[in-house]
């Protein structure tokens, strides 16, 4: 049954209390179970407090009734006053361990008083909670003073009261501090795995799930060498004069948009996106995952972000990609320890980085070598010789697309290997 929307109201403005625009998401978590716990255990005081009295433990009963009623008042302070939220939480917390202190002094000590000021230790998990780890160690050493004042008190001050079952109520106090040691561990756990998953997430979105695998046994640099894999530059045409008419918005927003088209496809395919570098879009396939198929894979890559481009406006702007593809042996890797990344070294890279920039636009263009993976099952048509930075003229290749999507594709023509 769902609570009545007055009551979800009256719950979330509790656990408001105190709230602040630039606390941590940490910091307001720990708040509101303070909050929580406190509102809880105030409510399962009253009938403690009523039964002090109806025991004829009047002191005891005056006592616990300040102790309950002040730190109530103080937390409407607090709703007044948010920014004296640390200050007014350290006063709340000396008067909830005075009045267990005063009436263990009453009960005459520890086991008497039926280990009342074993409460200490929530306020210390309080302070844990609702300030900080130093606050939580401040009010954990005066719960250690309180327990040696309760051992020595027998000495200095005779009872004013007698507990009629000291270990009744001490083992109710024991069990209703367990609880709350109980619930805030489970919150911390939950916290602990809460950012772990954080950071793991955070760490495959950037790496290759092998990769994040072998950084978590063996930090430190990672290179391995594939003998053969596929990788894709793709590249938006004119790119650098569209972008001095555009605003930082419009721009940065167009290629987002276009970038996590291309994010889907690569997860489709489960290919491996490299990085983007400006407008310049790098993929692999092959790597770090060993796969024999990796020019296929890349080939589908570059047909479908040739034919999305080809369809859509960005921004009311109708966008050409130059995309260029080239296979064969690379290094594969992170070095440093500071803003790394997973990259790929080798001719090939340089190869298919020089097949985008050599290419047409709105054209995919193969190196030899991944044309050679791929002559039996796409179509593809020879450029002619490409003068090639750094090489001497190649014979490269446009891709059309797959054999049998085209008419009468027993009849295309296969076009001779290259040397």
């Amino acid at each position: 049954m769902p609570w009545p929307p007055i009551l979800k109201r009256l719950l979330e403005g509790i656990l408001s209390i105190g709230a602040s625009p630039s606390e941590s998401e940490s910091r307001r978590s720990g708040r509101r179970v303070f909050m929580l716990a406190f509102i809880l255990a105030t409510l399962l005081s009253i009938p403690a407090v009523i039964a002090r009295f109806d025991a004829g433990y009047t002191w005891v009963g005056v006592v616990d009734l300040v102790t309950l009623a002040i730190p109530v008042l103080l937390l409407g302070v607090i709703a007044i006053r948010p920014t004296s939220y640390v200050a007014i939480l350290h006063v709340m917390f000396v008067v909830i361990v005075a009045g267990p202190v005063i009436d263990t002094a009453m009960f005459g000590g520890l086991l008497p008083s039926g280990l009342l000021v074993i409460f200490g230790l929530d306020v210390a998990l309080g302070a844990l909670l609702a300030i900080g780890l130093t606050a939580g160690l401040v009010w954990f050493g005066l719960f250690l003073l309180s327990v040696v004042y309760a051992l020595a008190i027998p000495h200095w001050v005779d009872p004013i009261y007698t507990l009629n079952d000291p270990t009744g109520n001490a083992a109710f106090n024991l069990i209703a501090t367990g609880i709350v040691t109980m619930a805030v561990m489970i919150y911390f756990i939950r916290q602990r795995d809460r950012y772990q998953q954080r950071s793991d997430d955070l760490l495959h979105a950037i790496l290759p799930d092998q990769i994040v695998a072998r950084l978590k046994d063996e930090p430190g640099t990672i290179a391995e060498d594939v003998s053969s894999a596929s990788v894709l530059f793709a590249d938006v045409v004119d790119f650098t004069p569209m972008s001095a008419t555009m605003s930082p918005a419009e721009l940065v927003g167009m290629l987002d948009e276009l970038f996590t088209v291309f994010d889907g496809f690569v997860t489709e395919l489960g290919l491996e996106k490299i990085k983007t570098v400006g407008d310049a879009y790098m993929v692999a396939a092959g790597v770090p995952q060993l796969r024999p198929d990796h020019a296929v894979a890349i080939a589908e890559l570059a047909m479908r972000i040739r034919d999305h481009v080809a369809r859509t406006t960005f921004g009311g702007r109708q966008l050409q990609m130059r995309i260029g593809i080239a296979s064969g042996p690379v290094t594969a890797g992170i070095i440093g320890t500071h803003k790394f990344a997973y990259d790929l070294w080798g001719d090939t890279v340089n190869m298919a980085s020089r097949m985008e920039s050599s290419g047409l636009a709105g054209e995919i263009q193969l190196a030899p070598s991944t044309y050679e993976l791929l002559r039996d099952g796409y179509r593809c048509r020879p450029r002619g010789p490409v003068e090639v930075k750094g090489k001497a003229a190649m014979m490269t290749f446009l891709l059309l697309g797959r054999l049998e999507d085209a008419p009468g594709a027993a009849d295309q023509p296969r076009w001779p290997e290259q040397p």
